[in-house]
């Protein structure tokens, strides 16, 4: 067993496993820096808004991206190792056209819809100005992700890394320099940061690749067919991933007021920001799968996520006893000792460390082996259980019960269809 270990430590993959788990760390690192300082420089009530602004930020950025985080990790390798080797920054173009033109029609229903909008992304009204800007940093987010998504579609991990680690160590500067800090001061900063580092490396990569970019555009509308049909199924499912995240304080916020949703919120960042680090391997897998899927090597694949599996449950279970001992302190040092009064609260929350572990282990290889929109289906089930019963709660505990129970569903739904998936494509 330690002999296969060093072997796979040693190969591409497994340094790419390696360096992506180190940053990861390192990025983990920095939203408890984040959520420190906000923590501490915020009210409660500010606070409480931030999250809800940044879940709601989440959710628009992921749904301007339309789908082509995913895309882009599964047809670049598919052209680079398939049997018709193609050209991939026509794709990467029809990218760009398809990400703007969903944009501008949310940016165009939001401001139609500008009351309605504000309630829902920054839990008041008569803000036009916070709205337009979290709009704006959402799509800035969107670029950032498309930047991530080409690099691990031709397997740079270290840039795919490096971007992410860059874009993270940035945000944490205004929040130390900033002499007074507000929701607009916070997100404009960011937006402000993010927008000039993802600039950059849109020009580095089409300075490297200008010679491709070239007589490319009859391909570009055939691409553009490729990715919208491959996107459109995805763009939804990466809404209900993200609403998943954003209905629980969005909801809290609305019905019980942002102290409350301030308290809640301490419990979902424990499990948001430990999460991420099971979503390391899902990074690689979905390029991996997809290169297997191209070498008809779909069994080799398979070992390694059986291999993940009981890894996962090993390292989620460990995640949640340490947490669940050392809550009350942990939420000290990394919120403020206002927030330990949520503590019976985070605790229950904190048990869906394990089921989000194995859905993010699961959901990039099920849309890898197949161009049916399954984690669409998955996640829209998940978000409609999540709304009936946040629909019957009447109390924090309440509101943290039913988000377990929808973790352990959403854990469960992906195991089951990745066991049904890999069993049709190795018949």
């Amino acid at each position: 067993m330690l002999k296969l270990i060093r072997e796979k430590l040693n190969s591409g993959m497994g340094r790419d496993v390696v360096w992506t788990f180190t940053i990861q760390i390192l990025i983990m690192l920095c939203a408890f820096a984040v959520n420190k300082l906000l923590a501490n420089r915020l009210s409660i009530d500010d606070f409480g808004q931030y999250n809800v602004i940044k879940r709601s930020v989440q959710v628009l950025s992921f749904l301007m991206l339309a789908g082509v985080g995913i895309a882009l990790p599964r047809y670049i390798p598919l052209y680079r190792k398939g049997a018709e080797q193609r050209p991939v920054m026509p794709l990467v173009e029809a990218s760009f056209i398809y990400i703007l033109s969903v944009t501008l029609v949310v940016c165009i229903v939001c401001w139609a819809f500008s009351s309605d909008m504000q309630r829902l992304i920054l839990g008041e009204t008569g803000n036009m100005r916070l709205m337009t800007i979290a709009l704006a940093y959402a799509f800035a987010l969107a670029m950032a992700q498309v930047v991530f998504a080409y690099y691990r579609g031709i397997g740079d991990f270290k840039w795919y890394n490096g971007t992410q680690l860059s874009i993270q160590l940035s945000i944490v500067l205004p929040l130390v320099f900033l002499p007074v800090l507000t929701a607009t001061s916070v997100f404009t900063s960011w937006l402000v940061i993010t927008a000039l580092l993802v600039a950059f490396y849109f020009v580095r990569e089409l300075w490297r690749h200008r010679p491709l970019t070239v007589g490319s555009v009859p391909s570009v509308a055939v691409e553009l067919k490729t990715i919208v049909k491959y996107s459109s199924g995805r763009l939804v499912a990466d809404f209900f991933q993200f609403t998943l995240a954003a209905f629980p304080l969005v909801y809290i916020s609305n019905v019980m007021g942002l102290q409350p949703t301030a308290y809640y919120s301490v419990g979902i960042t424990f499990v948001t920001m430990i999460t991420p680090l099971f979503s390391f391997m899902g990074i690689i897998l979905l390029p991996y799968v997809a290169e297997c899927i191209a070498k008809q090597e779909l069994k080799a694949a398979n070992r390694l996520i059986r291999r993940l599996a009981l890894l996962y449950v090993g390292a989620s279970l460990v995640a949640i006893v340490t947490l669940l001992l050392f809550t009350e302190f942990l939420t000290r040092l990394l919120f403020a000792e206002s927030y330990v009064v949520a503590s019976d609260v985070t605790r229950i929350m904190i048990l869906s460390i394990l089921p989000q572990a194995l859905f993010m282990l699961y959901r990039n290889p099920i849309d890898a082996v197949s161009v049916v929109p399954y984690n669409l289906i998955l996640l829209g089930i998940c978000l409609a259980v999540m709304v009936a019963a946040f629909s019957l709660c009447t109390t924090l505990p309440q509101f943290a019960w039913a988000y377990l129970g929808v973790s352990v569903l959403q854990g469960l739904l992906f195991l089951a269809t990745w066991q049904v998936l890999k069993r049709r494509e190795q018949a």
